[in-house]
């Protein structure tokens, strides 16, 4: 397996400054029959050599290096650098471009194989509508989400402004949060953001997602001790506990649904910490449908953290290591078809 180097952090460091989670509809029931164009697999989005990814389930089995099972570049937005993923329930894919501040989407046809491909829509920036744009959550009403690093807003995208594409204006712009990394929907439909420079996560209530301005979260979680330091990707499991990836330290946290149910410095319920090297830049977080937890390490190490080893604190090596060849600066991670029974990130 392809070790990850100093060199290789040292790059990825410099891009960073926050980090994106990959998105779904939190409460809709998914599609009975998944959209057959798009390959089942997990998904993922390279900065470095710039290219929309996926490793097919066979290649999920067991340790080693991946050459992607499918490869799609597109000379409709740079994706270079942070770019963050999500699939609507149809299996149209939704990418943000950091470095060109856009919004992409790439229909179910256009994922069936490699190759390069035209965006099907593009969303510009309209007066810092997008800002260095690094991740993107649908609601339970299909409505967009993208969280802005650039200027520290988070902003909503209604469906026909979706379907239309073109320099769309935000429907809700929510301001003032220092720079949002990661975006994920519990499963009463409150959106949590991470925040990587402030070390805390917070949400707003479902009413609060209906207006635009600058106020107060509804629930914040600051850190306890080094419990929330730089955090990344967010992710809920099937219980409704928030897991956390936190650049500094190498590790992943989860709190209960209790302890997000009010303000507060809680210890984390589970620390997951690092093993032999495991947990390098944890940058993207995905629930898999058996409940196993896949880290997507920002140098390119993918790592799967089975439900039994997440019951407690402590050091489990992972039961599956990969390293994707040929690319660097990953940053979110989506499965399709998307598991049922969970409240979606």
């Amino acid at each position: 397996m392809i070790s990850i180097t100093v060199a290789r952090q040292a790059t990825f460091a410099l891009a960073l400054t926050a980090v994106v989670g990959c998105g779904y509809d939190s409460t809709t029931p998914y599609p009975s029959t998944p959209n057959p164009a798009v390959q089942d697999g997990l998904w993922t989005s390279s900065g470095s050599s710039p290219a929309i990814l996926r490793l097919a389930p066979s290649q999920l089995l067991t340790t080693g290096d991946r050459v992607p099972s499918t490869k799609i570049s597109t000379a409709s937005a740079e994706l270079f650098n942070l770019n963050g993923i999500a699939f609507d329930t149809d299996g149209t894919m939704w990418v943000t471009s950091e470095d060109d501040s856009m919004l992409v989407s790439f229909a179910p046809a256009t994922l069936a194989s490699s190759g390069s491909v035209g965006a099907s829509r593009v969303i510009s920036s309209v007066g810092g509508s997008l800002s260095s744009p690094r991740a993107v959550a649908f609601d339970n009403q299909h409505r967009l989400w993208v969280a802005n690093s650039g200027n520290g807003t988070i902003v909503r995208f209604d469906r026909a402004q979706l379907a239309s594409g073109g320099a769309a204006v935000p429907a809700v712009i929510i301001s003032g949060l220092g720079h949002p990394s990661a975006l994920a929907f519990d499963a009463a439909g409150s959106l949590w953001v991470s925040n990587s420079q402030a070390s805390k996560v917070f949400s707003f209530s479902p009413a609060q997602l209906n207006t635009s301005g600058l106020f107060a979260p509804d629930v914040v979680i600051s850190t306890n001790g080094t419990s929330i330091t730089n955090p990344a990707g967010m992710a809920f499991d099937a219980s409704g506990n928030l897991w956390v990836g936190n650049l500094a330290n190498q590790t992943v946290v989860s709190f209960s649904p209790a302890q997000l149910s009010v303000s507060g410095r809680p210890a984390p319920r589970v620390v997951v910490s690092s093993n032999a090297g495991s947990l390098d830049i944890p940058a993207g977080l995905a629930f898999d449908a058996d409940g196993s937890l896949w880290v997507m390490g920002g140098a390119g190490a993918l790592e799967k953290f089975s439900s039994a080893a997440l019951g407690a604190t402590g050091t489990p090596a992972p039961s599956v290591r990969l390293a994707i060849t040929g690319h660097t600066l990953f940053w979110s991670v989506a499965f399709w078809p998307r598991p049922a029974g969970l409240p979606l990130n």
